[in-house]
Order: C-alpha cells, then structure tokens, then sequence
C-alpha cells in the first residue's frame, strides 16, 4: 500500500498529520532536544540559508540525551536563547553544534531523508545551501579558536506544519552526528600539513558518499511533550507556591509539574528524616538537607521546563524580600494541615488576588478536606468552619505509633498508598479551583471497600 501510495504521488493527503520520515538507521537515542518561542518562524526566516553554532547541554543524569540551549552566529555571539528549566539552564554547554536555517523539510522524493552526504549536499544546493562552502568556513573559524578537536552535530532547521497542506505551525530540527572538522594537527598522504589543505579536507567531506548518522531530534515545549498527560495550556503561565514539603505536598506538586505547572516555589523549614521516606516522594539522597531544597531539586529534574525554586523558611516570611517574592505567585496551595498556617495566611497582605487551597488529611488518612477561594486575603474563619462543619472522624492518639522505641513523639499514621490516593485527589480540586475560581468546601472519604465519595460544604 506505501509502495503503490508513492508511486501515485498520493502518499501525503492534505489534512492528514504530518510525520517526518526517520533517518536510515536512525534510532531512539542519541537524542536532542529543543524548544521554540511565538516568533520562531519570523525570527528564523530571516535567517533562511545562513549558518551558525548552537551549544548543547546534557540532561542532568540522563544517558546521550541533549538539549539546545544558546544559538549563535557565526562569530559565536549568542543570537536566541531557548528558554529552559532550571535544571538544564544551569547545566553547561557540553557539545558544539553547527546550524543552517533552511525553507522547508530536506526530504527526497517519494518520503525519505538523505542517505549519504552527497545526497544530503545536492539537496542542499538546490535550496541554496552550499554544504561544502559551510564546512570549509567552519572548520576555518574552528581551527582559529582554543578548542578545535572532536566532532560536531550538524542541525536542519526548518517550518514545520501539523497537518498535511497546513501552513507551518512550528520551526522544527533534524540532527546528523557526528561530523568531522579538521583540527590544526590534521593531515593528509600526499598534502603538505597546511592550512590549506585542511580547507580541502573539510570541502569535500560533504561531497563524499559515505553514510549519514541521523540522530533523533525531539520538540520538547511543554504543549508538546506532556499530550500523554491531557496538557492543559492555562497551566504554564501560573505560579504556583506550595507551603508545606511534606509527604502530601511533595505528591502534590510532583502531580502539577507533570501536568503543566512550570514555575513553582516550595516553602518548607524542615529537614528531611529517614522516618519520612516511608511516604514521602523524596529518597535517601535528600536525607538530611531541608526538604523544600530538596524537593525542589528534584522536582527540577522531572520535566525539562520545569523551574521551581526551595524556600527553607516558615509561613508567614519575616523578611520583607522574601514576602515579595510570595506576593508574585498565582495560586497559593496550603499543604501543611495547621489551624496557625491558615491563621498566617489570613494575615498575611497578598497584593492582589490569589487562588487558595487549603489541603488536610484527616485522622489515619481516612479522608482528605479542601478548602478553596479565590479573593485577595484568605478566609481563614470560614475555612476553619467550613472543616469543622464536616464532621471528620476525630484524632485519637491512643491509636498513635510512637516514632520509634525510646521516643514518645506520636506521629500521623498514614500509608505511602493513602498519600498518592490523596495527593491525586488534591490534585484535581486544585486544577478545578483554578479553572473555576470560588469559594467552597470539599470531604474526600475513603469507604471501606476503597471506593472515595465526596461530599459538599
């Protein structure tokens, strides 16, 4: 059916998602990553057929998985920056790539990328692109720098449309690794070991009829790389405080950075203990250190746009810089199950508008209280009320666990189960509350069988 598609120039129907043919060869890692902005089109179309550098940094712990951060002209001065999380903006650059911005996708007839570099030079010329004279410039402009050795990934840039017969939507890359620069130490049988002849070299390298590597390249904007999730767009543009790392607010906020929150804050003042990786999302790497710092790190590390920022201090702030910075989030998220915290937040000038919601589980995680409002102070009173009127099963420290032999201290008996259940509750009353802002109070309870009803304030 492909074979007799192509043959009749039928293979692409307008209306029809586009896919981009794989590279021969091809396979899922190595892979690279990028990220565009609104004005990728424009920005880059009026750079068709010009070249420059592109560094790479390597995903934090990840294996031959890399991300385009800073594009540069051909003199290296930084001409786009993409816009990364902070775990790969802080990373540097550990790979050098070589761009070319080109019209449209290099693909040969009927649906194929180019196989060799002499394919891949033809096509190139017949766009404008002189892939010869760009290798030769660039292994010149290489060799006059300090670090000229290793091989580089050389990037196809180009408008990309969602659908068949669609104008271009996105400016998407290909990636072919790597591709050999002459150092200042190359040389060759025959030529003298001059720089003349390392231009020859690096001249006819695109000529040659030698493989190509094509390397997996992957559009990693959030609207794109969370469609598993059910992205929600609204979601990237409010930041998020959470007050309270603890075992809930740690399943909370992993919840909402998958599913489209990039810019949060963690407020906590404790440390992490073993006692707490029973339920907790963190793991014995993070014992020790506080646990806003560390939630926050590996939060960072869970999606590349992610951006969220530890806090290790108590609610409400007693310095004026740090109330400011709380002033700026959109929607502030109570994790903490203290009467005194929503007392403070009651308190506490906000500067404007917030979406607040207030987070508890009850006695033995039997269920889960929400109180969310949508004004510029929070209502502590009713909030308060509002739980109390619900009617929860009360506490009962005759049935609490000790935190171990020798020490008095009662501790919350929770199961690691009943904190995921509850977190991804939780987490749901928060998307509701920011897609429909009012006030309103919500019990989550666990029936026997396992089933949750919820009941109304």
């Amino acid at each position: 059916m492909w074979i007799d598609a192509a043959a009749t120039g039928e293979l692409a129907i307008e209306g029809e998602p586009l896919e981009l043919p794989s590279g021969p060869g091809q396979t899922n890692f190595p892979v690279v990553g990028f990220v565009g902005a609104d004005d990728d089109l424009a920005f880059w179309h009026g750079r068709t057929n010009e070249w420059g550098w592109v560094d790479l940094a390597k995903l934090p712990g990840a294996k031959i998985s890399y991300a385009m951060t800073t594009f540069r002209d051909r003199q290296l001065a930084p001409i786009r920056k993409s816009v990364w999380g902070r775990a790969i903006a802080e990373a540097a650059p550990s790979k050098t790539g070589l761009w070319i911005a080109l019209d449209n996708l290099p693909v040969l007839a009927p649906w194929e990328l180019p196989r060799t570099w002499a394919d891949l030079s033809a096509h190139l010329d017949s766009q404008g692109v002189q892939l010869a004279d760009v290798f030769e410039q660039a292994g010149s402009d290489r060799r006059r720098r300090k670090d000229d050795r290793g091989t580089v990934t050389l990037f196809l840039g180009f408008p990309l449309a969602e659908l068949i017969g669609e104008a271009p939507s996105k400016y998407h890359w290909l990636a072919v690794g790597s591709v050999e620069l002459s150092d200042r130490t190359t040389k060759k049988n025959g030529f003298r070991a001059n720089e003349q002849t390392r231009r020859f070299i690096d001249r006819t390298r695109p000529t040659a009829g030698s493989s190509l590597t094509w390397l997996r390249t992957v559009n990693w904007e959030p609207d794109q790389i969370r469609t598993r999730s059910g992205f929600c767009n609204g979601m990237v543009s409010k930041r998020v405080l959470i007050i309270g790392a603890g075992s809930l607010g740690g399943a909370v906020s992993e919840n909402l950075v998958r599913m489209g929150v990039t810019k949060m804050g963690i407020l906590d003042p404790d440390i992490l203990d073993v006692g707490n990786l029973t339920r907790h999302v963190l793991g014995i790497d993070a014992v020790g250190h506080d646990k806003a710092a560390a939630l926050a790190n590996a939060l960072n590390l869970t999606m590349p746009d992610v951006d969220v920022r530890g806090i290790v201090a108590s609610f409400p702030p007693s310095a004026d810089e740090l109330a400011e910075e709380l002033r700026s989030f959109d929607v502030i998220i109570d994790c903490t199950g203290s009467d005194a915290v929503l007392d403070s937040m009651a308190e506490f000038d906000w500067g404007s508008e917030k979406t607040f919601v207030s987070l508890a589980m009850t006695w033995r995680a039997e269920g889960l209280l929400v109180f969310t409002a949508s004004e510029a102070t929070f209502p502590a009173f009713d909030a308060k009320e509002s739980f109390h009127e619900m009617n929860v099963p009360p506490t009962d420290f005759g049935d609490a666990r000790m935190e171990g032999i020798g020490c008095w201290h009662p501790v919350f008996p929770a199961t690691a189960a009943d904190v995921r259940m509850w977190g991804a509750v939780g987490t749901t009353t928060i998307l509701e509350a920011i897609r429909l802002p009012k006030r309103r109070c919500q019990y989550f309870r666990q029936r026997f069988d396992g089933t949750v009803e919820k009941l109304n304030g």
